[in-house]
């Protein structure tokens, strides 16, 4: 079951004082959203490029995208499975055309939280994805050897806003008496 809801969501505490039964002061903050999509397996050399993606249970490759004024808190790479020995496959990770870090696949596997590069425009495309639905995109160096499968699945943890940043809630003003 799932349910569909328009961002960004406000989370607000119901209780007051008074208990008289309006919402309380605005002084909590707005819900968070992931995206996962997963990678075709890769078991062969593969020159450098984008890699394409899938949402899970999907097997025709759509962009990743995510909601105009987001604030991106992480980025991870689920490596479900590891080849025994890779050379090359290091993963540029770009948000709206902005390389904003990268992730290293291993012969081990596990999770890879990318760490952002320390600069201001990245920071700034994380804070806020842009007035326009942002794609985030994948794109692999060459792999020049590989030994096994690299698969897995990117999530992105990110807060919906509305496209200036803020997250002030359709709605908001109302009460519930």
């Amino acid at each position: 079951m799932s349910s569909t809801f328009t961002s960004p969501i406000r989370i607000f505490v119901r209780n007051n004082p008074s208990n008289d039964g309006t919402i309380a002061p605005d002084n909590t903050g707005a819900a968070q959203s992931t995206q996962q999509q997963y990678i075709a397996p890769i078991t062969t050399t593969i020159s450098a490029g984008a890699l394409s993606t899938y949402d899970v249970g999907s097997t025709t490759a759509v962009p990743f995208v995510l909601p105009a004024g987001s604030l991106i808190s992480t980025i991870r790479f689920y490596e479900t499975t590891a080849p025994s020995a890779i050379t090359g496959g290091v993963i540029t990770v770009a948000v709206a055309g902005v390389n904003v870090g990268t992730i290293t696949p291993t012969t081990t596997g596990g999770v890879i939280v990318l760490s952002p590069t320390a600069t201001a425009a990245v920071a700034t495309v994380l804070n806020n994805v842009g007035a326009t639905d942002a794609t985030v995109t994948f794109t692999a160096t060459a792999i020049s050897a590989i030994t096994g499968t690299l698969a897995g699945t990117f999530s992105v943890e990110y807060t919906p806003r509305n496209t200036d940043g803020s997250i002030t809630a359709y709605g908001s003003g109302y009460t519930n008496s």
